[in-house]
């Protein structure tokens, strides 16, 4: 997939599935992000063992990743994650990360629209997104995406500083997401998606 996008500034960017070749331009972006945007992601991204594992997950059909590009440099990266598991292979995982400058410019809905159309294809129904409590801007922007807290599981898991944190885990389905999309864009064709 390879679509050319505006941002509502007028901005152009090229979102398309990453690939094994992008391994430095991955690099560079998470290089590039603060380290209080870091802190709070499950894994060391500046670890490249760690990015060449994400990417060859891919490999297996059960993990996708999007970014989108201005020219050749990723300004942003989003996932949709399947479990392994037959018997929850209806929900997806979802996480989008936007470099500094590309925050609140409505990158987020681009990529967010592009996982949806892919877990329709997937056949995915549910939605979730695990993040750390500190997190409250994202948390506050997926209660407006219409997802909606589900549980907190205290002093769950460790921060890149290795302090503890509370794991939020918010779910939504499918359809009700592509509404809010909607909202935003207008109507969408879904049925392009399958």
């Amino acid at each position: 997939m390879i679509k050319s996008v505006k941002l509502q500034d007028g901005t152009e960017l090229t979102i398309r599935d990453l690939a094994r070749q992008d391994l430095e331009a991955l690099m560079e972006f998470f290089g590039s992000l603060s380290p209080e945007d870091r802190r709070y992601l499950r894994n060391d991204v500046t670890n490249r063992k760690t990015m060449e594992q994400r990417l060859n997950l891919m490999d297996f059909g059960y993990h996708f990743r999007i970014g989108a590009f201005q020219g050749d440099k990723l300004v942003a990266e989003a996932a949709l994650e399947l479990p392994f598991e037959e018997w929850r292979r209806n929900q997806g995982e979802v996480r989008v990360l936007i470099g500094g400058p590309f925050q609140r410019r409505g990158l987020g809905m681009l990529l967010l629209r592009e996982l949806y159309c892919l877990a329709l294809r997937q056949k995915v129904d549910t939605v979730v997104i695990w993040m750390m409590k500190p997190q409250v801007g994202a948390q506050n922007l997926a209660r407006k995406m219409g997802f909606h807290d589900v549980s907190i599981l205290p002093d769950y898991v460790r921060d890149q500083d290795g302090q503890m944190q509370d794991l939020v885990i918010m779910k939504s389905g499918v359809l009700a997401l592509m509404k809010e999309i909607e909202k935003f864009y207008g109507e969408v064709d879904w049925h392009a998606c399958s």
